[in-house]
């Protein structure tokens, strides 16, 4: 049942993202035609955009237990009741923080967590649960949804959700909760989370630049279940982006056994300002549509009460004070009539207004959900790629469902934000196609699930001042080729160039790669090691070998960005790691080794006059974010496609 099961916990706090944004540009990748300014702030998409000197850090900062659920329904906001209420949700206290990072500069709507450590502690005794989350983007992003929050990516929310494996516990005799949640995970060995970030500061003169706020929710982990979204009931807004008073994708999961229907409202209706409060749509309630409903669509005002629905539940109580950080936004009907809770596993189900009985939303076309749950790969050439794909029915697993997978055309003008630098080239994404070998039209089996499977070859650098590939596949059901879908729901690859280490690497192989990191990520120079230098890196050897020799999920792994391929990092640790007969490392010179003219800039604040005027000129309210501009431009290139 996921994180939407009666046996849940709900946590609500802030978060930081000290995302880099230097990267943002893919023609900042250019070593030959990057210059200084890039590693400076600038508003909009100009210059190093607004935090050229990120660390790329994810943490979440005092999130707290605001209510526990129990399997038989009820839940407590008491901690007499249950110790783990006020308790703290954080990360590690052993390893550095996580790192946000994004897959591309040409594809930044899946932002991924990686190295990400959630644990359960009062602060006083060891963790009561820990786990590691599993790498996932977030999904469904809907920008424009918190109004009087600034603009661009402030304003806009996204799901995160994954699973926490590897879970340790201790002695929870204590908490009924805690009890109930370690029984029911033992034989699967995992929790799923859900995060909904929000909220978020992009002003870099704020005292809570960088910081947002999360409404998160724990739940357990069940067999056949995705890791990284409910195979439940989808509403679906009819445009594929939101409705017309911004409401988003959504979802709801019924628990037939125990007759409950629960509906996550976290990341779906529209925002009143930066707190967590909705705004005022009027009184809504949560119904079932009654046939003939094939014809009953959103927008629709007016429809017969008594005839074409029948309400589950009471009024949907968005507008309750502080309802998304409390409750999570969760609204969960218990105890289902059985004729009704029938009616609801073969019917539609849909949000009305009670003030005219109008369709705000409601679910998808016969209930159908088909969606991929590994949807980000970093593929070396001759690896074999395998994703789920998962289809259910009015959130019963479909059996036999077909699904076709078929790559995008060639996009245009990806990740390239402001003017400069005028004289590079913003490459094509998607080709050369024949880089990519897919396969066949899959079909799911008894659990709503298919394994599909592609190959990628060299795509033969068509990039050219930047590693690799960027391919987006699209996946329909073959039944429903008008089937709705979120406009990022897609698969993510990128497929990096074939690549020979060197028997015997030296600088002069090394240089190019360190010296497009020191140009993009500043931070480093500014605070540890100058990657361009041959000097620096020679000085802080061992820390850098430590960095190039983790696990890609460790917290520690260097490139942050996770976009090196794998003969590349095997190089570079060869030139790192190789020593002569008497255990001296050699770490080869090589032939050329004259000073790059770029250096990192000695500090993060603003050199550029030009940048200083342009800054104090533009309010932190104006500035887009390129998450905002990412999805802008993909969506150019649906139109273009149309």
């Amino acid at each position: 049942m996921s994180y939407l099961n009666n046996l849940r916990m709900v946590f609500s706090g802030r978060f930081q993202s000290d995302v880099s944004t230097v990267n943002n540009d893919v023609r900042h990748f250019d070593v030959d035609k990057f210059v200084p300014e890039y590693q400076e702030y600038g508003p909009g998409a100009t210059n190093g955009w607004w935090n050229p000197c990120g660390s790329g850090a994810f943490r979440l900062i005092d999130c707290r237990v605001t209510q526990v659920g129990y399997q038989n329904g009820t839940t407590t906001s008491d901690p007499a009741k249950d110790p783990v209420i006020g308790m703290l949700l954080g990360g590690s206290n052993d390893l550095v923080s996580a790192k946000m990072v994004d897959l591309d500069p040409q594809m930044q709507m899946v932002s991924e967590i990686w190295g990400l450590t959630m644990r359960l502690t009062d602060g006083k005794t060891p963790d009561f649960v820990a786990g590691r989350f599993l790498p996932a983007p977030f999904r469904d992003i809907l920008f424009g949804r918190q109004q009087g929050g600034g603009a661009g990516d402030q304003a806009a929310t996204a799901i995160y959700q994954s699973v926490l494996e590897d879970l340790s516990w201790v002695d929870s005799s204590h908490s009924p909760f805690l009890q109930q949640l370690k029984a029911m995970t033992e034989q699967v060995g995992k929790l799923s989370v859900r995060m909904m970030l929000y909220s978020y500061n992009m002003d870099h003169k704020n005292p809570d630049f960088t910081i947002g706020r999360v409404s998160g929710v724990i739940g357990p982990a069940l067999d056949y279940e995705p890791d990284t979204f409910v195979l439940g009931r989808r509403f679906a807004p009819a445009n594929g982006e939101s409705t017309t008073q911004n409401i988003n994708f959504f979802n709801a999961q019924v628990d037939a056994t125990n007759r409950n229907l629960c509906v996550d409202f976290s990341n779906a209706l529209p925002l009143s300002g930066t707190d967590g409060a909705f705004v005022d749509l009027g009184k809504m309630q949560l119904v079932v549509l009654e046939p003939p409903f094939e014809n009953i669509k959103e927008g629709d005002t007016q429809l017969i009460s008594g005839n074409q629905f029948i309400p589950i539940g009471g009024a949907i109580p968005y507008l309750t004070p502080d309802w998304l950080n409390t409750e999570g936004a969760l609204f969960n009907v218990t105890d289902l009539d059985p004729t009704l809770l029938q009616k609801i596993q073969c019917q539609p189900l849909a949000l009305l207004s009670t003030n005219n009985n109008g369709v705000l939303i409601r679910e998808t076309a016969e209930g159908l959900l088909v969606r991929a749950d590994q949807v980000v790969h970093r593929l070396n050439p001759a690896v074999p790629v395998s994703v789920d794909l998962y289809a259910s029915r009015y959130g019963i697993p479909a059996a036999g469902e077909k699904i076709a997978v078929t790559l995008q055309p060639p996009a245009k003008g990806m990740g390239g934000g402001g003017p400069q630098p005028a004289d590079v080239p913003i490459p094509v994404i998607n080709i050369p196609a024949s880089a990519i070998a897919l396969g066949q039209t899959v079909a799911t089996d008894a659990h709503g699930k298919a394994h599909y499977g592609y190959k990628v070859s060299a795509p033969g650098n068509p990039r050219e001042y930047i590693d690799g590939q960027v391919y987006l596949l699209s996946y329909t059901p073959v039944s429903d080729p008008g089937y709705i879908q979120q406009m990022f729901d897609f698969i993510a690859n990128l497929v990096f160039d074939k690549f020979t280490v060197p028997d015997k690497p030296t600088w002069d192989d090394i240089k190019p790669i360190m010296s497009q990191y020191n140009n993009l990520y500043p931070i480093m120079g500014r605070m540890l090691v100058n990657l361009s230098s041959y000097d620096s890196m020679v000085r802080f050897r061992n820390l850098l070998e430590l960095a190039f020799s983790r696990e890609q999920s460790d917290p520690n792994y260097m490139p942050v960005t996770r976009d090196l391929s794998e003969p590349k990092r095997q190089m570079v640790l060869k030139w790192l790691c190789e020593q002569d007969a008497n255990g001296n490392y050699l770490l080869r010179r090589g032939q050329n080794d004259a000073p790059l003219p770029i250096e990192p800039c000695a500090s993060c604040e603003i050199s550029s006059p030009l940048a200083k005027a342009s800054l104090e000129a533009e309010s932190s309210q104006d500035v887009k974010g390129s998450k905002e501009l990412a999805a802008e431009q993909y969506r150019r290139n649906l139109t273009q496609q149309d």
